[in-house]
């Protein structure tokens, strides 16, 4: 008797083998007289096709995101140099001194009431 899973056989249904009529676990493997082949439940192994990229192309690749990286670093500190791109003026603050994160907190008023007591 060969050793044999319960997973690609005909009389296991969702962990209970038909012929024993017990709970079984289908990936274990054991010794079983009543195992019948069931071509149905074996699954294929599909394969997936890939693009891989050898040592020379993923420097290259790295070469030219580099220089594109120059490139914008380069256009963005002549613009600033020039004046017409100022990170300051963007940034301004407008709001309130006294209250600089939430502005002025005199619109809020209270519901509660004070126990005058």
């Amino acid at each position: 008797m060969i050793k044999v899973r319960c997973s690609v056989c005909g009389n296991e249904k969702v962990g209970f083998c038909l012929i024993k009529k017990t709970k079984i676990k289908p990936n274990k493997s054991r010794k079983c007289t009543a195992y019948v082949y069931d071509e149905s439940k074996v699954k294929t192994i599909q394969n997936i096709p890939s693009i891989k990229f050898g040592y020379n192309e993923q420097q290259e690749q790295k070469r030219l995101m580099k220089e594109e990286r120059n490139a914008l670093k380069a256009v963005k500190k002549q613009l600033s140099l020039d004046g017409t791109f100022d990170n300051e003026s963007e940034t301004e603050f407008v709001g309130n001194q006294k209250h600089p994160l939430t502005g002025d907190l005199s619109r809020f008023t209270t519901t509660a009431v004070k126990n005058e007591e």
